[in-house]
């Protein structure tokens, strides 16, 4: 099933910027989910805040589990994802 995953920054989350090494492991995770075909599609806010993506899981707690395990978010500097299932739009189906 695919879904809309968004993290953002966590207010309650260090304040310092994240060390390098840290961000470097995210990007490093987050490719690997990619190449993985879990990760579909990502987008990073404009403003830095957060993110969404577009994941493909069995189901939500999946998905949960598996971002919940990136290192910005097991380190407290990304909430824990939202997550959301998506259905497909049937307002372009065949009108009878």
């Amino acid at each position: 099933m695919q879904l809309i995953a968004t993290v953002t920054l966590n207010p309650e989350g260090p304040q310092a910027a994240p060390p390098t090494d840290l961000r470097e492991a995210e990007f490093q995770a987050a490719r690997g989910l990619y190449m993985d075909g879990f990760i579909r599609q990502i987008w990073v806010y404009a403003d830095g805040s957060g993110s969404s993506m577009i994941v493909e899981a069995p189901s939500a707690a999946v998905a949960a589990d598996r971002l919940g395990a990136l290192p910005m978010v097991s380190g407290g500097y990304l909430t824990p994802p939202t997550i959301v299932a998506l259905a497909p739009y049937w307002g372009f189906g065949p009108r009878t």
